[in-house]
């Protein structure tokens, strides 16, 4: 009989090495059992294209993955956290997905294709164990790598969404459109990143222009993907206009903020967020539909001397897409 093996990360561990060690143990060691020591039992995994249940779940999400992509890594590029042992650690980990699709997947057959994409997993972790996880992926990104129409797989998500998970988008975006934002005054990152949060994406999703430009960098840059980059705050203004064109009306609520300094000069940010709005501009193909839209995002800002210099934000084009197309 097989010994189960254990991990080599606990609840004392520093919480950044626990989530790169973890992670890596799970999937470049292919250690998809210690989930079971890493994840509480009854945990649960929100996304834009499904809610999980339980560590069992979490297992067999990860071996059909391996099945499809037997390659696959996960690449660190930055965890950002807050809390304590004593009451808990919350991790913002932004990671860069690399693989060769082997086998089938939800968007077909294999492809011998290589994929890049970012994701970001926002998680609770109470002595030692996730408890709770956010789970931002780029689905976008990946099944147009994967040479799959973009609408058609919106139309499956949409068939295949569960009453739980509908149930779930309609009661975030009920909440998210109750949130008042807070009347801040411009504030700088490090002092309050809160306020600081609140106050810039307000600003992108109003159209704030004068806000904007005063957080963020002449210079700054926004990574929306692997492939996607835009650079000075015009181009970065310009994207949020963009979606401002597709999401008439839009509500935001800052739902979690973590926050590291960064020596004498600036800060690293973490911010979990939803919006929701109405479909009253077309996109990909998809005529204004009046149809209510829910987005679940992360994004990951880099300040210096009080402005945004780097921007990394994450959200589940496709699962929004889904919200708006008609049915199959």
């Amino acid at each position: 009989m097989t010994e189960r093996r254990t991990g080599a990360y606990g609840p004392d561990d520093d919480i950044v090495d626990f989530i790169l060690g973890i992670t890596y143990e799970i999937w470049e060691e292919r250690g998809v059992d210690l989930i079971h020591q890493y994840y509480g039992k009854d945990c649960v995994v929100w996304g834009l294209d499904g809610i999980t249940h339980g560590a069992q779940a979490v297992v067999d999400a990860t071996w059909a993955t391996l099945a499809a992509f037997p390659d696959r890594k996960l690449v660190a590029e930055h965890v950002i956290w807050s809390g304590s042992r004593d009451d808990g650690y919350y991790t913002s980990h932004r990671l860069l997905s690399m693989a060769t699709n082997e086998g089938p997947t939800m968007y077909g057959p294999a492809t011998g294709g290589r994929i890049r994409m970012t994701n970001i997993a926002d998680c609770v972790i109470e002595d030692g164990v996730i408890t709770r996880e956010w789970l931002i992926r780029d689905n976008m990104m990946f099944a147009t790598q994967l040479a799959a129409d973009p609408l058609a797989v919106a139309r499956d998500m949409q068939a295949n969404r569960t009453d739980e998970h509908q149930e779930w988008l309609d009661g975030e975006a009920e909440r998210t459109r109750s949130t008042s934002v807070p009347d801040t005054a411009p504030v700088d990152p490090v002092e309050d990143p809160t306020a600081f949060a609140w106050r810039v994406l307000n600003a992108c999703w109003t159209g704030d222009r004068e806000t904007f430009d005063s957080a963020h960098a002449p210079y700054c840059v926004l990574h929306r993907s692997p492939f996607r980059h835009y650079s000075g705050r015009h181009e970065v203004f310009d994207y949020y206009e963009s979606l401002r064109r597709i999401i008439g009306d839009p509500s935001i609520s800052i739902d979690h903020v973590a926050t590291q300094s960064l020596s004498t000069n600036g800060a690293d940010i973490a911010v979990r967020w939803s919006v929701t709005g109405t479909h009253t501009g077309p996109v990909m193909g998809v005529p204004p539909t009046g149809k209510p839209i829910y987005i679940l995002g992360v994004t990951h800002w880099r300040c210096i001397a009080g402005r945004i210099a780097i921007e990394m934000t994450v959200f589940d084009d496709l699962a929004v897409l889904s919200q708006v197309v008609d049915p199959a």
